[in-house]
């Protein structure tokens, strides 16, 4: 009485392994959409994973599941790792590739399901906006049942990658404007310094900020050469707040050495160090208060917090340099 089943069974189990062997071993899946912001804008968001749970599809599945980030905050080397329940799993993915507005690859895992997984970001203008292609290739290789889900990667994956996208697009949506490939960005350690430093207020306007900055250097120039002291890197001003159409800001001069005394309203401060994003920007100063405002719509589109006041470093001299060619690094804590 059993023969007949056992017999059935086995030759299920082998025509299963037999259809197994000749089934692709790799599986594709991509979803498009377009979204109205310029390629970097959008390439910044996907640029590492900080803001990934802010439009992930999978993110509400499990609201307690654990994450941790690894390696750099964007580009190459950055990694997230994620366990939650059993719907979630536990997995990695990492950026391998990262080609500037244009390409992301990324290297992903899931715990001991067998398989090579990349998926890729594929950013063209089109219009006014982005065209953004998610993809997922996958290779199973010998697995018999990774190949039988290859079958089914459209069909499971294609409606998480159409809810990620419209998800990525809506926050996107409401970034700040403007388009951050107009300056370049990077993360440093910024050393301690000692500076030359006096506070001025000023109309907030760039050519009323830069005639007062010029006075302020003008003074602290002086007292530099009275008391001795020698210029260690170029001259800064931090900006402390606005009131009213005023700006408040702190005119400083890194020096050699602190052990000269205050005069007046000029004093010796020693400036802490620390993280920071760099922006840096060339051309005319007119320009400064839009750079500005483009390293604070870069920190909000990578998930960074500023911890402190914002300030500029002038490092070309605009005695020897014309307007179009002056270097200027714009710098927040983080």
């Amino acid at each position: 009485m059993l023969k007949k089943p056992i017999i059935g069974i086995a030759v299920l189990i082998a025509v299963v392994i037999g259809i197994g062997f000749v089934l692709p071993r790799t599986a594709h899946v991509e979803r498009a959409i377009v979204i109205e912001a310029p390629p970097a804008n959008v390439f910044t968001v996907l640029n590492g994973f900080r803001q990934f749970n802010a439009w992930s599809p999978w993110a509400d599945i499990d609201p307690n599941a654990k994450t941790v980030l690894e390696g750099p905050a964007a580009g190459v080397g950055s990694k997230m790792s994620w366990s939650g329940n059993a719907e979630v799993g536990e997995g990695s993915q990492e950026i391998v590739e990262s080609t500037p507005h244009r390409l992301i690859k990324v290297k992903l895992g899931f715990g001991d399901f067998p398989g090579d997984f990349t998926a890729t970001y594929t950013l063209v203008p089109e219009g006014t906006g982005t065209r953004i292609t998610w993809g997922f290739d996958a290779d199973y290789g010998s697995s018999l049942m990774g190949r039988y889900f290859g079958l089914l990667s459209d069909a499971m994956l294609g409606p998480d990658y159409e809810k990620g996208l419209s998800r990525l697009k809506a926050y996107v949506d409401k970034l700040p404007k403007g388009d951050l490939s107009t300056l370049s960005f990077e993360q440093v350690e910024v050393p301690a310094s000692i500076v030359v430093i006096t506070s001025i207020r000023s109309t907030d306007t760039p050519s009323a900020i830069g005639v007062s900055l010029g006075v302020a250097y003008g003074r602290l120039q002086g007292y530099m050469s009275t008391a001795g002291l020698k210029q260690a890197a170029p001259p800064m001003a931090i900006y402390r707040g606005t009131d009213g159409g005023t700006v408040a800001i702190d005119a400083a001069i890194p020096v050699d050495r602190a052990d000269a005394a205050p005069a007046g309203a000029i004093r010796i401060e020693k400036l802490a160090g620390g993280p920071a994003m760099r922006a840096e920007y060339k051309g005319p100063y007119t320009g400064l208060p839009g750079a500005r405002a483009q390293l604070q719509a870069y920190l909000v589109a990578t998930g960074e917090r500023s911890t402190g006041a914002v300030w500029e470093q002038y490092v070309s001299d605009p005695a020897k340099v014309g307007d179009a060619d002056l270097v200027t690094h714009i710098f927040s804590p983080i």
